[in-house]
């Protein structure tokens, strides 16, 4: 089976947040300064499990806002004001009960589920922002998103 075929099998029934956590700390926002953020998907802990004709995917998307550049490491986390962790789980029904190759699955994960969900993403962040009382943010499309941040 090609990509392209196993796509036309797919119906996404559910799009849910089961995870969903932000935190701000307003003693970290530097006023007047420039704004700098960064978010990206978590592939490290990128899940799904297919039984039978049912796929269940779990996609975490983290984001974090900072007064500084932020620097390449987690570990650094000092100029980091506002961070936002969401676990997104799709819902997946295939019209034909086969099992999907790895290969398949991985280019689906990675290309294809991450594009449906952006735009979710892009809410969620906006949302969370205005609850925090930050100025609004509208992130880029999909196509500009940032590399991971090294452990």
């Amino acid at each position: 089976m090609i990509f392209e075929e196993l796509l036309a099998e797919m119906n996404i029934h559910t799009v849910t947040i089961p995870e969903y956590c932000y935190h701000f700390d307003q003693t970290k926002l530097v006023s007047e300064s420039s704004l700098f953020y960064h978010f990206f998907i978590d592939y490290k802990r990128v899940s799904y499990i297919q039984k039978d004709n049912e796929i269940d995917i779990k996609i975490p998307y983290l984001f974090s806002a900072s007064s500084k550049e932020i620097a390449r490491s987690k570990k650094d986390k000092e100029g980091i004001f506002f961070s936002l962790d969401i676990t997104y789980n799709l819902s997946i029904t295939l019209e034909n009960e086969i099992m999907i190759e790895k290969e398949h699955m991985n280019a689906f994960l990675n290309g294809v589920a991450p594009r449906i969900l952006h735009p979710y993403f892009r809410q969620s962040v906006a949302e969370s922002l205005q609850k925090a009382g930050l100025p609004q943010l509208n992130l880029p499309l999909f196509e500009n998103f940032s590399e991971p941040l090294d452990s």
